[in-house]
């Protein structure tokens, strides 16, 4: 985002609204659209906002034309001019904002205006547009300060850093009311770990280097001090909420979320919330004390006791490139140089590591997947590293799974469990397979490790201590996955300032301890 003092006026952002969205370019590809549809931007842009909209889901969003997203930026850029010129007759399309009203009075039409601005970067990318609604969140960054009392009232407050007693209500303008940073200390005990994950201090390039050229030591690792010079981490804190609500413009930002334990559950889903619903709602809520006492789980890992907010659904910030969206967050990183470097790869870029089989296969008669996975089409090459934030509560989790690409984790906020289990042990971890809808869920355990390791609300040891029904619980485990226990794994907990490197292939599971706000790098 633009700095206040270099930001556009409102007058002057709408001015150069107006006179890019009336310029006709011959090699537009929104002319695609046809005169009807174009017609309907200056006619009605909320009518031409459903039409493009149906269109974004007619087909699968690789086979979208770049001309109906174009048509939907452009419809919520005509409609975000009418509301700033107060001309708007319409609430912006989809679930209202809170406090949205008509025309441009007071703050709501700010609101509507995020929303609108959000909704196109979220759905479409902007094609485009994309530095035109940049300067929009400038100059409504720059609007909102000049009308709040004081900047301070942006910074933490650094006279208390303990836990609400209950979940607050945020206010837009009065972030002064937030705890000076989440509640991020480890659980007491911490998990036991095993097998560890080797660690080390920040590599060379050229030590990394050869260790990713090496089939012996292609191996993962977590790296100390590699990240330290973050502002994210000191001067610009990630683990203060007071500053993500400023840099999301009072929490008014949009933000795609998972809802719901894992995405191998029927109850998962996804929708897209204000930021400061988010906080609300799945942050800001009871923390049990970091100094509780903790249930120990299966196979030697110890956990602390989820508090009430896990019984309710979970809400997850997870796998959205939250950077390219708010360029202001991307400022206070920066890309890890190992992403540069260029591993070993033991197996041709049409054959996931994944789905390599083992050299030990272990028959399976007691787990059959739906269907056996298709064969995937070669692994795209990505011209950068692809980032993406995760950012959620204590107990959120990503299930068994492996990635496309090599990757470096990075933990920005808080503590974070990994195992980690190498592509030999593939057959082991007995991989779903196409499922419901023709999803290919190849990349997936059918295993699940909350219950394996006793975490999470379907786990085992929360039966209330019937022996009994645990045991038999465990019968059936080892029945319909007769090989898991013999899998090799290694484990660790990441924490601020520290990276993974995971290699492709590598199954992995994570599951936050904290508050956790993290980044990933997926690089060839």
């Amino acid at each position: 985002m633009v700095d206040n003092d270099d930001a556009p006026t409102l007058q002057e952002i709408t001015q150069l609204t107006r006179q890019e969205l009336t310029t006709n370019r011959h090699d537009d590809a929104i002319r695609e659209c046809g005169r009807a549809a174009l017609a309907l931007l200056t006619n009605d842009p909320e009518l031409a906002t459903r039409l493009a909209y149906q269109k974004l889901h007619d087909v699968p969003y690789k086979d979208v034309k770049t001309c109906w997203r174009r048509l939907y930026t452009d419809a919520c850029l005509w409609r975000v001019l009418k509301l700033a010129e107060g001309t708007e007759q319409h609430a912006v399309e989809d679930a209202p904002c809170e406090g949205e009203t008509k025309g441009g009075q007071g703050k709501d039409w700010i609101d509507s205006t995020v929303k609108a601005l959000d909704m196109a970067l979220i759905l479409t990318g902007a094609p485009s547009r994309e530095d035109l609604v940049e300067l929009w969140f400038s100059a409504l960054q720059r609007h909102l300060s000049s009308n709040t009392p004081s900047q301070a009232n942006l910074e933490p407050n650094n006279e208390t850093s303990s836990p609400p007693s209950k979940r607050q209500k945020l206010s837009h303008e009065s972030p002064s009311t937030l705890p000076s940073r989440f509640p991020t200390c480890l659980p007491t005990p911490a998990p036991t770990l095993k097998h560890p994950i080797p660690r080390t201090q920040a590599p060379s390039l050229e030590t990394f280097q050869k260790k990713l050229e090496n089939p012996a030591t292609h191996t993962p690792l977590i790296i100390q001090g590699g990240i330290e010079h973050w502002p994210a981490l000191h001067e610009r804190p990630w683990h203060s909420p007071a500053y993500l609500m400023q840099r999301t413009l009072g929490g008014r930002r949009l933000v795609p979320i998972e809802v719901g334990r894992s995405y191998t559950d029927d109850a998962w889903g996804q929708k897209i919330i204000t930021f400061k619903e988010f906080m609300e709602t799945y942050m800001m809520v009871p923390a049990s004390s970091c100094s509780s006492s903790a249930d120990k789980g299966r196979e030697g890992v110890q956990n602390s006791t989820p508090n009430t907010s896990e019984a309710k659904q979970t809400g997850y910030l997870a796998q959205h490139d939250l950077f390219a969206q708010i360029p202001s967050l991307r400022a206070d990183i920066s890309i890890p140089d190992y992403c540069y470097c260029a591993p070993f790869h033991p197996c041709p870029p049409s054959m996931p590591m994944s789905t390599s089989p083992s050299t030990n296969s272990i028959p399976t008669p007691n787990y059959t997947p739906t269907s056996t996975p298709h064969p995937k089409p070669p692994t795209p090459l990505l011209e950068t590293p692809l980032l993406n934030a995760w950012f959620g509560p204590t107990h959120t989790i990503s299930p068994l799974h492996t990635d496309p690409y090599h990757n470096i984790l990075a933990q920005v906020v808080g503590y974070k469990y990994i195992r980690l289990y190498a592509p030999s042990e593939t057959s082991r971890l007995y991989p779903r397979g196409v499922e419901g809808g023709g999803v290919d869920m190849g990349n997936t355990s059918g295993v699940d490790l909350d219950e394996v390791l006793g975490w999470g609300g379907g786990g085992e040891g929360d039966e209330g201590g019937d022996v009994t029904v645990m045991k038999e619980r465990r019968r059936e485990f080892d029945r319909r996955f007769s090989g898991f226990r013999e899998a090799r794994y290694v484990e660790g907990i990441l924490g601020p300032g520290e990276c993974l490197y995971l290699p492709v292939g590598w199954w992995h599971y994570v599951r936050s301890l904290t508050p956790s706000f993290s980044v990933s790098f997926w690089f060839n």
